[in-house]
């Protein structure tokens, strides 16, 4: 028997493992298992070679002859080699991995899970949980869909299980707009016709300012203008009351007027203004009465009807008819080109008394402005 220790094979590599307790292989690193009982094994014997006999040192020393041949030596009968030892077969791969399994208990409490961790980066929100759809239970007595024939609740616009419109098109819009559904454009015809009259308007100007020749162009070149004052060079009358002279219904004060000197409605008699240059004469403001308060017990008779008398430059003389109220400044058109003078004929009066006269506190020209 050698000395050397008992020695078993690795499972993986066979390599022989010395330690009996050894739980890893030296060659390739295995793991060993520990209720396997150690192989022992025998280790080879080494070849035993019978030993040369020694020489006499006498004989090394002594040179050798030529006719005297060397005896030959004999070799010593070598010893039977003992038999191979016993491996046993390497285990397989799996029953390898079954034997690294180490048994847990069934009693054993669970690991709360632990989320994996992750790269910092912008947070998400959870993902909505569907739900199951829930079965189409009919209802009793419920209108039925014209496209599935589910019968649902009376009331209900769409069908809850397929969504189809529950009212027909033409009944919905008797009713109005409900949810879900958009309301059609609202097509006032009321607009179109006022767009119309605007427009026919538009081009009846238009055409008569083509067709009608200067006057209609004249007309509407008044219409938009732009109006200034216009000042008269001259006032005249046919009768004035004493201090109450015509030039006082044109000082630009309301409190002082011009009288006629006449009791009653003083038909006849008239106020003329006339001006430096022939002038676009649009309109003119009357202020009649005594002032613009002709709410006063003491105040004058006012212009009820009243003739205005335009000669222009070319010597035509235009007259107009009006009408006013009783107090206030009011406005009254002409529209006449190339003005000279413009007379103001009294005919009937309002509040027309004996004791009072006809008064017109103020008298206003406006024309066209040249810029």
């Amino acid at each position: 028997m050698s000395d050397a220790p008992e020695t078993r094979p690795c499972p993986d590599c066979a390599s022989p493992v010395r330690a009996a307790n050894q739980s890893f292989c030296d060659g390739c690193g295995a793991f060993l298992r520990w209720d396997a009982p150690a192989a022992t094994t025998r280790e080879e014997p080494e070849e035993v070679t019978a030993p040369l006999p020694a020489v006499p040192p006498e004989r090394e020393t002594e040179p050798e002859t030529p006719d005297r041949a060397p005896e030959p030596v004999r070799e010593a009968p070598r010893a039977p080699e003992p038999p191979a030892p016993h491996r046993p077969p390497a285990p397989s791969p799996d029953t390898v991995a079954r034997s690294l399994l180490v048994p847990v208990p069934e009693d054993r409490p669970s690991e709360p899970a632990v989320a994996a961790p992750v790269l910092p980066a912008r947070p998400e929100a959870a993902r909505p949980t569907v739900r199951a759809a829930e079965a189409a239970t009919p209802v009793p007595g419920g209108t039925p869909c014209p496209a599935c024939s589910l019968a649902n609740a009376p009331g209900r616009h769409f069908c809850r299980f397929c969504a189809t419109p529950m009212v027909p098109e033409r009944l919905s819009t008797a009713e109005g707009p409900y949810a879900g559904r958009r309301p059609g454009l609202a097509r006032d015809r009321s607009r179109w016709i006022v767009r119309a009259l605007i427009a026919a308007g538009v081009v009846a100007v238009v055409v008569g300012g083509v067709f009608g020749g200067p006057p209609a162009a004249r007309a509407v070149q008044d219409h938009f203008a732009t109006r200034v004052p216009v000042h008269p060079v001259s006032w005249t009358a046919s009768h004035s009351a004493p201090n109450q002279e015509p030039k006082l219904a044109g000082d630009g004060y309301s409190n002082t007027w011009w009288g006629t000197g006449y009791a009653g409605d003083s038909e006849g008699q008239y106020l003329e203004a006339a001006f430096a240059e022939p002038t676009d004469l649009l309109s003119l403001l009357i202020t009649p009465g005594s002032s613009k308060n002709t709410t006063q017990a003491d105040g004058q008779a006012t212009p009820r009807t009243f003739d205005l008398v335009v000669k222009d430059a070319s010597g035509e003389v235009r007259v107009s008819h009006h009408r006013i109220n009783d107090g206030g400044t009011q406005r009254v058109d002409l529209r006449v080109r190339d003005a000279l003078s413009v007379r103001l004929v009294l005919r009937t009066a309002w509040r027309a008394d004996p004791r009072k006269q006809v008064a017109v506190a103020e008298l206003e020209f406006f024309g066209r402005s040249v810029t």
